[in-house]
């Protein structure tokens, strides 16, 4: 589990790959230091005060002061993610340029998490590359570099919320119908687990938009969504068929009875097995 940050320094850069259904056997605390997480690859459940959020490829997190997170990675494939810790000096310039409350809905209050498509996961890499080679050879200058990669780094994002803020001008509406027609959708195709960017053509708008939708509607991520929909329906043909797991796993959307099992348990509290059982005795 990446420490906190050592005395004297303003930032880390943690990179890391872990395998499958690896999990923090403990919550971190953030005190005196923000987090932003970037997934590389694989599937990530974080837990905070505000609830459990499934984060996904590409997709960006920040952890704002003051919290206690723990993550654990649910998917079948290994997860690769880079992880930041730094402090209110490594942001003071850019809080002076861009005011206090362009950082309000980023890096204070609760997790924020803004999910790319894959055209916008080529710059944040780039940054990314350049904050790891000057981390790995930190010298008496790394920290000023460091901050301005950083800060680099956050007005991307922040440009990224503002694109998804200009097309918040459809009619709330269309918004309404927007979202029914991709939960229509993904309650009609929960067997191929459609992501984000599939709902999103599907229903012709943009990734980032559908999931700003899903937060602003229903206060839950899309991601969070579908897995609570499989669940949902997972447990309906565990009452209500003589199925065995593999075959409920494999049309609930998941690759693996390890992979269900694990994703059930996490979400119920039990395994399919004791649902199935404890439904069957009422």
């Amino acid at each position: 589990m990446p420490l906190p940050l050592k005395a004297g320094y303003n930032f880390s850069y943690h990179h890391s790959r872990r395998p499958p259904r690896y999990e923090m056997t403990a919550a971190e605390a953030y005190t005196d230091f923000y987090g932003l997480s970037y997934l590389i690859r694989g599937e990530n459940l974080s837990y905070s005060p505000e609830g459990m959020c499934v984060l996904q490829e590409g997709d960006i997190s920040f952890i704002p002061q003051n919290v206690y997170y723990r993550s654990s990675y649910i998917s079948d494939r290994p997860r690769e993610t880079v992880l930041i810790k730094f402090t209110d000096y490594m942001v003071s310039d850019l809080l002076k340029v861009m005011g206090v409350r362009c950082f309000n809905e980023l890096l204070i209050g609760q997790q924020t998490v803004i999910h790319l498509n894959e055209s916008l996961r080529k710059n944040v890499l780039d940054i990314l590359k350049e904050m790891e080679q000057e981390w790995n050879s930190y010298n008496e200058y790394s920290e000023i570099i460091l901050k301005g990669l950083l800060n680099k780094l956050i007005v991307f994002c922040l440009s990224r919320r503002d694109e998804e803020e200009e097309i918040s001008t459809i009619n709330e509406e269309t918004k309404q119908d927007k979202l029914g027609m991709a939960i229509e959708y993904v309650k009609a195709n929960l067997e191929k687990s459609p992501s984000l960017q599939e709902t999103a053509e599907q229903i012709h708008i943009s990734p980032s938009y559908l999931s700003k939708i899903f937060i602003n509607r229903l206060h839950t991520p899309y991601s969070a969504f579908v897995l609570n929909e499989k669940i949902l329906y997972a447990q309906k043909l565990l009452v209500n068929s003589d199925e065995g797991m593999t075959e409920i796993a494999k049309k609930a959307g998941f690759s693996s009875n390890t992979y269900f099992s694990d994703c059930f348990k996490r979400v119920t509290g039990s395994s399919p097995l004791q649902f199935r059982k404890e439904m069957s005795s009422i």
